[in-house]
């Protein structure tokens, strides 16, 4: 590393000298291609010094997790409108309310006294609802009448499961959300990523467009955010094992989010962004992590870090996942470092209402929600055995807050995460 260091320096007093001759009219060394040796002095400094990895001072470990009773009350809905999903992304609005995307849904009505359904099958495998920052209100996107899935695939056969969300401004007082979208069929094969613009405040949909992904190897989507120049994208690799791993890449401008040409992605062997998907790796430091997870760039005391939550899918194995795990970074890509589980989950293994036993997975944190008593933490609780799910209380995302020294919400970097106009 000190060596490396040394380099940077190095290529740092070049570009210093050459810039300097140049100002100064010096010929002997500014010739005509010196503007060209500067642009090239000063990409590879800059690429070299990516692929080093940003320096920082990590917080101490999080606090474990305690549950968040505001938030668990929100997931808490009888209807009319949304009753239940998994999925559990959000997003700030400019107006200070937010924007919660879910995928499997449950859309109808719910005995308040029992918490049952008509019924365990359910109609729509996304939805959108609003919930109102004052009021605590929420309410569910297009419904009545709607009660069927928002972002519905070209191949009525499959469906579309939410991934990350993030707000943009075409233009000064026109605000749109980019959200990601994942397709699958009706056996669980991944068949790609595409984009979805919805205007604001209506909501509505102003397209959908595929993902040119070179291979389906990678599902992409699950966290998407600007940091300095560059927009990042996380996505997980799943063999169908416990063996699952974060992968990220990153683009100059949005207008690439649909074409992966434009994409950098990391390779953590070669410490360093290359062109390509089949010569990315997965970021370094994590042994393995749910398919959905989230990385954001918070704030301490000592300066930024990066945070990953997640779930070890590995430890206990599935179904009785149950340590939500959380990592630290100086830079997005990794190295990844200070393994800590936070939160282990109590419904994990519990019996469900009638026959089967409950299972939980992909936490994320929503940083945007961080307050006195920490950061807003979500994961999603299943029935193994879908008979279960007609108790509300038995499909539905709980919440819990964890504190890390030094942060607070008057450090968050991306609340709400507004992107420039590609």
């Amino acid at each position: 590393m000190l060596l490396a260091l040394g380099v940077v320096i190095v290529i740092a007093v070049s570009i210093a000298v050459v810039v300097s001759a140049v100002l100064q009219g010096r010929e002997e060394i500014a010739a005509p291609g010196s503007r060209v040796v500067i642009f090239l002095l000063v990409t590879g400094a800059l690429s070299l010094a990516s692929g080093l990895g940003a320096q920082c001072v990590l917080p101490a470990p999080p606090s474990t997790g305690v549950p968040d009773t505001t938030y668990d009350a929100m997931a808490v809905q009888n209807g009319p409108g949304w009753t239940g999903a998994d999925g559990t992304y959000s997003l700030a609005l400019p107006n200070g309310n937010s924007l919660w995307l879910w995928s499997d849904s449950y859309i109808g009505t719910v005995d308040p006294a029992t918490r049952l359904r008509s019924s365990y099958l359910f109609q729509a495998h996304n939805s959108l609802t609003i919930r109102d920052a004052v009021t605590g209100a929420v309410t569910t996107v297009a419904y009545p009448p709607k009660a069927t899935s928002y972002f519905i695939p070209r191949n009525k056969a499959d469906w579309y499961w939410v991934g990350g969300a993030t707000l943009v401004q075409p233009r000064p007082g026109v605000y749109q959300i980019k959200v990601m979208l994942l397709e699958w069929t009706g056996v669980f094969v991944f068949k790609g990523n595409s984009v979805a613009t919805l205007n604001y405040p209506s909501m509505s949909i102003a397209s959908i467009q595929p993902v040119a992904l070179p291979d389906l190897s990678i599902e992409w989507g699950t966290r998407i955010f600007q940091d300095g120049s560059y927009y990042y994208i996380y996505g997980i690799k799943d063999p169908g094992t416990a063996n699952k791993l974060p992968y990220v890449a990153r683009m100059t401008s949005l207008q690439y989010l649909t074409q992966p040409r434009g994409w950098q992605y990391w390779n953590a062997t070669q410490n360093a962004w290359v062109m390509g998907q089949s010569n990315a790796t997965a970021m370094a430091g994590v042994p393995a992590i749910t398919n959905e997870f989230s990385v954001d760039k918070v704030n301490a005391s000592a300066g930024p870090f990066y945070l990953m939550v997640g779930m070890d899918p590995a430890n206990p194995a599935y179904p009785l996942w149950q340590n939500v795990i959380s990592f630290y970074s100086c830079s997005p890509q990794g190295p990844w470092s200070n393994e800590k589980v936070v939160y282990q989950t109590p419904e994990s293994g519990a019996s469900g209402c009638s026959v089967g036993t409950l299972v939980a997975y992909n936490p994320k944190a929503h940083i945007e929600f961080t307050d006195s008593t920490g950061i807003l933490v979500s994961y999603n609780v299943n029935a193994n055995n879908s008979q279960d799910l007609v108790c509300a209380n038995d499909y539905m995302p709980r919440f819990v807050r964890i504190q890390i020294p030094g942060v607070s919400s008057a450090d968050l970097l991306h609340s709400p995460t507004l992107q420039t106009a590609p």
